[in-house]
């Protein structure tokens, strides 16, 4: 992806005075980037990475981050077209299962997910500097308030450069490093949930399990839950939140297949994951943390995403907050008529409120999910319930998975 036609070296950047400089070509960052250069504006995506790439988990769609794609009207050929829709998940606690509906979700791997995103922000208009880390952030007071963002190139001679702009997004997720106007590391602001478990997974070969297309397999146990699912390419994407303290005496393959068999009680056979112990592994800092929205004096820099603030979530919703970020601060950047960009004031008010209606609910359900899901043993009732009364199912399990609508359970435990 680094040698797409919208790619720029770092002279050149640097030269140049950016609208919005984008830290991070995630989900969030990459669809800021199309809906600001399709508005005209000067927009630049720098990552201190390349594309395409894997990330741990993100791969399952929730319907609202379907319908979040589906607004970005990327051409037949985005996302979209190569992903998997999800039929159902497989809700594995206490030795007992349930199926439950997945409508109008999907999974599609990150590689895929990112890389077209980029890839049509580019075509719209934007600019990419890949290999290229936000090092601070500094305020200016010219005739007209400018950031300076100051980057470093992670390959090569690892020159250092700076990107002059008037306002900048905030894409970096969990791990933050940039310092922030007045000189504070930006993760230093977050503020981390007590208990908050920490994200582990790994990108297995198709052959490792037998898992179903268009079925997403959750296992959840005391230390934590595991999620399985096939990728479009037939990869199998395994992701699971675990408590620190199960990782402080085991190892993170090891980690996971105690959630497995835990949650299969004995009474299914393991989901196999052969070589998972030889699995390059991801992580992430704690899940569930949240950060100031809105940073720096002049108010000119925008966090989206999971920069902006995580809830521990359950079965995709991760993928559509990230994309509804990036949406609300494209339209709190951008004047409705003339195209340009607000003034930084009244764009960061106009976010701070859009970002608090559009999250403000969906966070607390998660927590409390994430509550819940500490309690196997309710989870385990409440999978039972959903075999032997469909009616209870209805106003348990869709809570649990984000809205879902239930499936036809079927009768008894798991044989």
């Amino acid at each position: 992806m680094s040698d797409i036609a919208g790619t720029i070296d770092l002279d050149a950047a640097a030269a140049l005075r950016w609208d919005v400089v984008i830290v991070g070509a995630g989900p969030a960052g990459g669809a800021a980037a199309l809906r600001l250069a399709r508005h005209g504006l000067r927009v630049i995506v720098i990552d201190r990475g390349s594309l395409p790439r894997g990330k741990l988990c993100g791969c399952c769609l929730s319907a609202a981050a379907v319908a979040e794609l589906r607004s970005l009207e990327i051409p037949a050929s985005g996302p979209l077209a190569r992903a998997v829709p999800l039929q159902r998940i497989r809700v594995v606690a206490g030795g007992s299962e349930a199926c439950i509906a997945a409508r109008g979700s999907a999974t599609v791997s990150r590689e895929t997910l990112d890389t077209e995103l980029l890839a049509a922000a580019v075509a719209a208009g934007a600019r990419w500097l890949p290999w290229t880390a936000a090092v601070a952030i500094d305020e200016q007071d010219d005739q007209e308030p400018m950031v300076v963002v100051t980057v470093r190139e992670q390959r090569g001679d690892a020159r250092t450069g700076r990107l002059e702009c008037r306002r900048v997004v905030l894409a970096t997720g969990l791990g933050d490093t940039v310092r922030l106007p007045g000189g504070t590391p930006c993760g230093s602001a977050a503020t981390v949930a007590p208990g908050s478990r920490i994200g582990i997974g790994a990108v297995l070969p198709a052959a490792a399990a037998a898992v179903v297309p268009g079925e997403l397999l959750m296992a959840v146990a005391a230390g934590g839950y595991c999620g399985i699912v096939r990728l479009e390419d037939d990869r199998i994407d395994v992701a699971a939140a675990i408590d620190r303290r199960a990782l402080a005496t085991a190892s993170p393959a090891a980690a996971i297949r105690r959630i497995l068999r835990e949650a299969c009680g004995g009474g299914m056979a393991e989901a196999g994951l052969e070589g998972l112990e030889a699995a390059a592994m991801r992580a992430t800092p704690a899940l569930t943390r949240s950060s100031p929205l809105v940073v720096g004096a002049g108010r000119n820099v925008l966090r989206v995403g999971d920069a902006a603030g995580y809830v521990e979530p359950f079965t995709g919703e991760g993928m559509g907050w990230a994309l509804a970020a990036g949406r609300l601060a494209a339209e709190a950047l951008v004047e409705d008529r003339a195209g340009g960009l607000r003034p930084a004031t009244v764009a960061a008010q106009r976010y701070a409120r859009a970002h608090a209606r559009c999250f403000s609910r969906r966070h607390a359900r998660c927590r409390w999910v994430a509550a819940v899901l500490r309690r196997p043993r309710i989870v385990g009732l409440a999978v039972r319930a959903a075999r032997r009364a469909p009616w209870l199912a209805l106003l348990t399990l869709p809570l649990v998975t984000g809205g879902h609508a239930v499936d036809r359970p079927g009768r008894g435990d798991v044989a």
